[in-house]
């Protein structure tokens, strides 16, 4: 095992928190643990700067960005210490050697994801509960999600009531993503709902609803455009009939990305195909 230097109880979570969301700020760290002290929180990421377990995004020079909360992401004792713990696949460890890299839109991207877990985490309640799953989550083979794995959303969640259970798939565009892959993502999800891995792997007849954020509102059009031509083709929607059997429906639904960080992802915002 690396001699690695002390760090406490709650210093691991924040490893922990990292590693399944990959980019994390400064606010979101501290919700994720559940502090109201700002300074302690702070002191514990300082802490782990000092010792190398993470790194940060943050310029004080700049007026600008010092209005804004700290970004964290793994560093290179970080990456050891989990890595000590034998319980994280290798593959997705290496994939955290390359953070300092990362272009804007994929940081963006993970910013986004863990918004998105703290507001399903914050409209759980006694009847209704959220349970989510991160691309580090499914990626473990050891996960009752991997078979999510080829698909690759960048969020799964269901949502649990005393008498329905509910799936979703997460995809998230931004202005960066080229329009063949935005095509072929949707083409994905089209042939992922046309296949039974959800049912045989889940035991849940009723396939999960795919929510895409776009990041424009034109961009949301033409998604909705593409993807209604993709499930007529397919056969899995008949526009010109209505779906008796609502268990058996395909949804794929839209929403802009301000609209999911101005209300969050359990909101009334998201548009049917």
């Amino acid at each position: 095992m690396t001699n690695l230097p002390h760090i406490t109880n709650k210093q691991q979570d924040i490893l922990r928190f990292l590693y399944r969301f990959r980019y994390l700020d400064r606010i979101q760290i501290q919700a994720f643990l559940g502090h109201q002290d700002k300074r302690r929180s702070s002191r514990w990421l300082k802490d782990l700067r000092s010792k190398q377990y993470i790194d940060w995004i943050y310029d004080p020079t700049d007026f600008t960005n010092r209005t804004k909360p700290a970004i964290y992401y793994l560093s290179i004792n970080g990456i050891r210490y989990l890595r000590d713990q034998g319980i994280y696949p290798s593959e997705e460890l290496r994939k955290r050697y390359r953070e300092t890299s990362r272009q804007q839109p994929f940081i963006s991207r993970c910013l986004l994801v863990a918004g998105c877990c703290q507001d399903l985490e914050a409209k759980s309640a006694s009847r209704t509960r959220y349970a989510f799953v991160t691309a580090a989550d499914y990626m473990d083979p050891a996960n009752d999600y991997y078979f999510l794995a080829e698909l690759q959303p960048h969020l799964c969640f269901v949502k649990r009531s005393p008498k329905t259970k509910t799936g979703y798939l997460l995809e998230i565009f931004d202005i960066t993503t080229p329009r063949y892959m935005v095509k072929k993502r949707l083409n994905d999800y089209v042939q992922h709902l046309s296949s039974s891995d959800w049912e045989s792997e889940t035991g849940d007849s009723e396939p999960p609803t795919v929510l895409i954020v776009c990041p424009t509102k034109p961009n949301l059009i033409y998604a909705k455009r593409r993807t209604r031509q993709l499930l007529a083709l397919t056969g899995l929607v008949d526009y010109e009939e209505d779906i008796e059997d609502e268990a058996k429906a395909v949804h794929i639904r839209f929403a802009t990305t301000e609209q999911v960080k101005r209300q969050g992802v359990t909101a009334m915002i998201w548009e049917e195909a």
